[in-house]
């Protein structure tokens, strides 16, 4: 088990959970999202299509799939659209990946109802994927997914506030990395994970909650104090190590 990598892919909300076999591991797709920006008034077009094209890119990586929760946007049960479109995505999945496997998230009731045979919903509590705990992140992960070394998580959508020169303030999705505090853990859990790795949203909508703001440090883990996050580090899609960022990272006024 200690042989396990995982390998973020670079500008691409992935990574790659490499053992005896490799695995694409993504994070909070929220299928159906447009309709409720619809819904408070932005007219925004439908990112499927190109999400999907992407998620099967992520085959020429690996030739299993891992999806950490929050497949769709409904959070009870699916819309008929919603339905539709997921059937759909996750048939081409499977004709393109060896195994499709979800660890549902809290925007996935009734998801087992949706998705087509074949496609595995794990536990909630998560699930062991060539010797890492992966789980969506919003409810306690089972003794089984915490005796693992390594953890992977969605739901926390993590990304960095930047601010430029001018006073102007944007987010970008990050990848955060941070230990776990051993004494907090083991007062629950009767093994240690040493990291905690959190995907950011693999729908190019949700840019995220900034981590170096306050925003976004969700789940019992985080809130219970189990991750040390003033050990913490982001990495930005492209790899840039910005270590434990300050309240706002700074950018260069950009060249008119």
């Amino acid at each position: 088990m200690r042989g396990v990598n995982l390998e973020p892919l670079p500008d691409i909300p992935a990574l790659v959970i490499a053992g005896q076999r490799r695995w694409a591991c993504i994070a909070d797709l929220h299928i159906g999202i447009e309709a409720s920006l619809r819904a408070a008034g932005f007219n925004v077009p439908n990112q499927m299509p190109k999400m999907l094209s992407t998620m099967e890119s992520l085959a020429s990586h690996a030739d299993r799939l891992l999806i950490l929760g929050d497949v769709k946007q409904r959070i009870t049960h699916a819309s008929v659209r919603e339905d539709r479109e997921i059937r759909h995505v996750m048939r081409e999945l499977m004709r393109v990946f060896q195994a499709v496997v979800i660890t549902p998230g809290n925007h996935d009731g009734g998801l087992r109802d949706v998705v087509p045979e074949g496609c595995v919903v794990a536990a909630t509590q998560g699930t062991v994927i060539e010797g890492a705990g992966a789980f969506h992140g919003h409810v306690w992960p089972s003794q089984k997914t915490m005796s693992c070394r390594r953890l992977v998580m969605g739901h926390v959508h993590p990304s960095v506030l930047f601010e430029d020169s001018m006073g102007g303030r944007m987010n970008e999705k990050c990848w955060y990395r941070a230990p776990l505090v051993k004494e907090k853990v083991l007062g629950r859990y009767s093994s240690h994970p040493e990291e905690l790795v959190i995907v950011p949203a693999f729908n190019p909508l949700i840019t995220g909650s900034p981590v170096n703001a306050g925003g976004g440090l969700l789940g019992p883990l985080l809130r219970n104090g189990l991750v040390d996050t003033l050990l913490a580090r982001a990495y930005l899609m492209d790899g840039t190590n910005l270590g434990t960022p300050p309240t706002v990272v700074r950018k260069p006024a950009r060249a008119k």
